[in-house]
C-alpha cells in the first residue's frame, strides 16, 4: 500500500512539474523526500543475540516462534496476536504447530508466510542459514544472563515498534533486581546458603547432574536472592554444565532446587532426591530443604524468570522444604 501510494503521488507531482516549471520542481522534491523518509522509517536494523545484523523492511505482523522462551518474550510484550506458529514444545496453544525445534520443518514454517522467524541460539544456530536460504527473515534471541533478558525486551520492542512499552517493562525488571539486591547485599558469604539447582531429579543410573553454572541467568538469580551457587565457577554450554555426584557431596549444599515439569508431581520429584542414596549425607537432605521449581519456567530464559527472585529468596531464608 505504501509503495502504491508513493508511485501515484510521484506521478501527480511529475505532471505538475511539467506544467509549472521550477516552482513545481521544488514541490516535487519535497514530496519525494517525505515519501522516501516514510519508507526508510518503516524499516529497522538491529543486532541480534548471535551478533548478526538483521534488517527488516517493515514491522513484523506474522511471527513464527521456534523457541518457547522467545514465545514468552512475545507474550510479555503483548504481541501474542502476531504469533502464527510455534514448535511442538511450546505451551502456547493459539498458533499452528510447526514440529520440532531441531531440525526445523521448513515446509511448515514457509507455509505460514511469516514476516519474521524468532529462534533460540545454541543448538538452533545451524538452522538459521537454512531458514534464510528459504527467503525468511530470522532473529536470534539467546539471553544467558538477567541483563541479557532485559536487553532482549528492548531489542524485541524495537523490532516490533513498541519501544516505549518495552523500555518501561525493562525498567520494571531492572527495579526488581535492584530491590532484591538491597535485601541481600549485606548478607555475609558465610551466612548465605550453598545451593544446588538440578535440572531434574537423579535416576538410578545417573553419574552427573545438569545444573546452572558460570554466566547463567539462574546463577544470577541464586546470587541475587542471597544464595551461593555451588556450580558458580563452572562453565558449560549456554551456562549449563554437568557436575559429578561426588562434587555435589563434597560441596554439601544447604538447599537443593529440583526442576519439575509435570504439575502435581512435585512431591514425587522431591522424594527422589530425598531417597537418592549418595545424597543422604548432604545438609539439604538432612534438613529437608529440598524445593520443587517449575522446570519449564526455570529452563527457559525470558522475562518470566524474574518471578523466581522472590521464590528463591523465600526458599533460602524461609521455612523448611518438603
Amino acid at each position: 500500500m505504501v509503495e502504491e501510494t508513493t508511485f501515484l503521488e510521484a506521478r501527480k507531482v511529475e505532471k505538475l512539474f511539467v506544467r509549472g516549471g521550477a516552482l513545481h520542481m521544488k514541490r516535487f522534491l519535497s514530496v519525494a523526500l517525505i515519501l522516501v523518509s516514510v519508507l526508510v522509517l518503516s524499516a529497522v536494523t538491529v543486532i541480534d543475540d548471535a551478533g548478526r545484523v538483521v534488517t527488516l523492511p517493515r514491522v513484523p505482523t506474522r511471527i513464527v516462534s521456534l523457541s518457547p522462551s522467545a514465545t514468552r518474550f512475545l507474550i510479555f510484550l503483548g504481541l501474542e496476536d502476531r504469533i502464527v506458529g510455534v514448535t511442538d514444545f511450546d505451551e502456547y496453544d493459539r498458533a499452528e504447530r510447526v514440529g520440532m525445534m531441531v531440525p526445523v520443518n521448513l515446509e511448515k514454517v514457509v507455509a505460514l508466510k511469516p514476516d519474521l522467524v524468532v529462534t533460540f541460539g545454541g543448538f538452533q544456530l545451524p538452522e538459521v542459514p537454512k531458514l534464510e536460504r528459504a527467503g525468511l527473515n530470522v532473529l536470534v534471541i539467546n539471553p544467558t544472563s538477567l541483563n541479557d533478558v532485559i536487553r532482549g525486551v528492548v531489542l524485541l520492542g524495537t523490532v516490533f515498534g513498541v519501544q516505549e512499552k518495552a523500555r518501561n517493562l525493562a525498567e520494571e525488571l531492572n527495579n526488581k533486581m535492584i530491590e532484591m539486591g538491597k535485601k541481600t547485599y549485606n548478607v555475609p558469604p558465610d551466612k548465605r546458603p550453598k545451593v544446588l539447582f538440578m535440572l531434574s531429579s537423579p535416576g538410578p543410573d545417573v553419574k552427573e547432574i545438569w545444573t546452572c553454572g558460570a554466566g547463567s541467568y539462574l546463577n544470577d538469580l541464586i546470587s541475587l536472592a542471597g544464595g551461593v551457587n555451588i556450580a558458580a565457577g563452572i562453565a558449560g554450554p549456554n551456562g549449563w554444565p554437568q557436575v559429578s555426584l561426588e562434587y555435589v557431596v563434597a560441596q554439601n549444599p544447604d538447599v537443593i532446587l529440583v526442576g519439575v515439569y509435570v504439575p502435581g508431581t512435585e512431591k514425587q520429584e522431591v522424594e527422589k532426591v530425598k531417597n537418592f542414596a549418595l545424597f543422604k549425607s548432604v545438609n539439604a537432605v538432612k534438613s529437608g530443604r529440598i524445593f520443587p521449581v517449575d522446570g519449564n519456567l526455570a529452563s527457559q530464559p525470558s522475562p518470566d524468570i524474574f518471578q523466581l527472585l522472590d521464590v528463591f529468596h523465600s526458599f533460602f531464608y524461609g521455612g523448611k522444604g518438603n
